[in-house]
Formats: C-alpha cells, sequence, structure tokens
C-alpha cells in the first residue's frame, strides 16, 4: 500500500509556476525549434510531448483514480507518440497550448478533498501511487524537460555565438 498523504501545501503554486519556465525556455530556443540535439527531441517535439503527456496520461489517471477503485495504469507509448509527431504549429503556440492544459490539470488537483488526495492506482510498474505522488510526478516531468530545454539552448547558442561574433566585430569595422 503506498503511503497515504496530502501533498506539500506549495504544490500547487509549483504546479502553476512549472509552465512559466516552460514558456520562458521555449522562448530561449525558438529560432532553432526544430533541431534536435544528439539523440534529444527537437524543442518543438519536447513542447508537443508534455501537451501529450498532460492530455493523454496525467489527466486521464487522475480522473480514472478519482472514478475508479485502484485502477491499474498503463504506460503511455511513447513511441506511439514519436510516431504521430507533426511539425505543426510555433513553438510560442505549443508552450501557451501547454500552459492551459497545465491549468487544466491544476484544476482537477485543486478540487480535492483531503480523502481525494488519498485515492490510489497502479502505477505501470505494480507500484501503488497516491494522487499526491502522480501530483508531485506531474511537477517533476515538467521540470525535467525544463531542464532540457534550457540545456539545449546552451548548447545551440554556443553554435551562433561564433557567426555573432563575427558579425559584431564586422560591424565594429
Amino acid at each position: 500500500m503506498a503511503e497515504q498523504r496530502v501533498p506539500d501545501p506549495t504544490l500547487m503554486a509549483r504546479l502553476q509556476l512549472s509552465v512559466k519556465g516552460i514558456d520562458w525556455a521555449a522562448s530561449l530556443v525558438k529560432p532553432w525549434q526544430h533541431e534536435p540535439i544528439e539523440d534529444v527531441w527537437s524543442a518543438h517535439q519536447q513542447l508537443a510531448h508534455l501537451i501529450a503527456v498532460e492530455t493523454e496520461n496525467f489527466q486521464p489517471r487522475i480522473q480514472r483514480i478519482l472514478a475508479e477503485d485502484r485502477p491499474v495504469l498503463q504506460a503511455w507509448d511513447t513511441d506511439a507518440f514519436s510516431a504521430r509527431y507533426r511539425r505543426d504549429g510555433d513553438i510560442d503556440q505549443l508552450a501557451q497550448r501547454f500552459m492551459a492544459e497545465r491549468a487544466t490539470t491544476v484544476e482537477l488537483f485543486k478540487a480535492l478533498s483531503l480523502d481525494d488526495w488519498k485515492r490510489t492506482g497502479v502505477w505501470p510498474d505494480g507500484r501503488e501511487i497516491d494522487l499526491a505522488w502522480l501530483a508531485e510526478k506531474v511537477l517533476w516531468h515538467a521540470l525535467d524537460h525544463f531542464a532540457v530545454l534550457l540545456d539545449m539552448h546552451g548548447e545551440l547558442e554556443k553554435r551562433q555565438a561564433p557567426r555573432w561574433f563575427a558579425q559584431a566585430s564586422e560591424t565594429a569595422s
């Protein structure tokens, strides 16, 4: 049986703020939104993935745990996502959509009673989890992709630095 607990009182604020980090990081990599880096999805694909996981994975899992007794949750199929991924839309649009979907997820959590937070489901690896654990997983997922986007920014911007330096010295001449 999972440890049943109510999440940290600041979790809702952190869930809401996590999207602002994604929005900001996405804006940093916008010029290179379709460039992957060494086995890492492009920034555009990162945002499309965040939306898909939020709408196809987290929100339905929350709803199932609330509606069913101890549902067995299926693994989310990353390969199926990759197969249907399209480069549709601009990264700014994807960031806005992710922010809207995260707001929907936060509303699902905000509506929970103390007893609801203790409801459980079975994670795909067989562990019993409660909604407080799932809320922390939702937060972790956004923060993980935020870090990836920041890493991408550092790598992609380095590639542009020689060009920028060359332009600056031409302008100074």
